[in-house]
């Protein structure tokens, strides 16, 4: 399983970076440093799950700004027009793609499920009962953006 992981790390690299030059046409790219979280600012996290062969859960964590910006791109708009649903509904598009072009790369049969976002502060929240199994930092016109997987630990 350690190689599938491995594999899955290249695979999500290639399918961020291309999800997001392909929707968004912005330019994103991997970050050495990790992402580097200001004390209290909100983040938008994206999740959706996999059940099947394989069973856990793909999370994309980004901050306003970079949903803001990406929400710019996706719908037509200025980005001083933005709302905050209009940030939601791009991290759950972008969420949506990225988890199911990664689910393709899983054993079948594999479900995803629909994404849900949240708000929050933690850029390293614990999934319960399961294992974080890959974690890529990027970093989009200054703004960081996570996409973290996660395998449910099997009783």
């Amino acid at each position: 399983m350690g190689d599938l992981m491995q594999f899955l790390e290249e695979e999500i690299l290639e399918i961020t970076e291309t999800t997001w030059s392909a929707m968004l046409g912005l330019d994103i790219r991997p970050s050495e440093a990790g992402v580097s979280p200001v004390e209290g600012e909100e983040i938008l996290i994206g999740e959706a799950g996999i059940r099947g062969a394989w069973e856990g859960q793909v999370r994309l964590h980004g901050t306003r700004a970079l949903a803001q910006s990406a929400a710019a791109k996706i719908f037509a708009m200025a980005p001083e027009s933005i709302q905050v649903q209009d940030q939601i509904d791009a991290i759950y598009e972008l969420t949506n793609i990225i988890a199911g072009n990664i689910k393709s790369c899983l054993p079948e049969p594999c479900h995803l499920s629909l994404p849900t976002v949240q708000h929050g502060t933690e850029w390293e929240p614990i999934v319960d009962g399961a294992d974080k199994v890959s974690e890529l930092a990027f970093e989009c016109e200054g703004q960081p953006l996570l996409v973290t997987v996660w395998k449910k630990r099997i009783p």
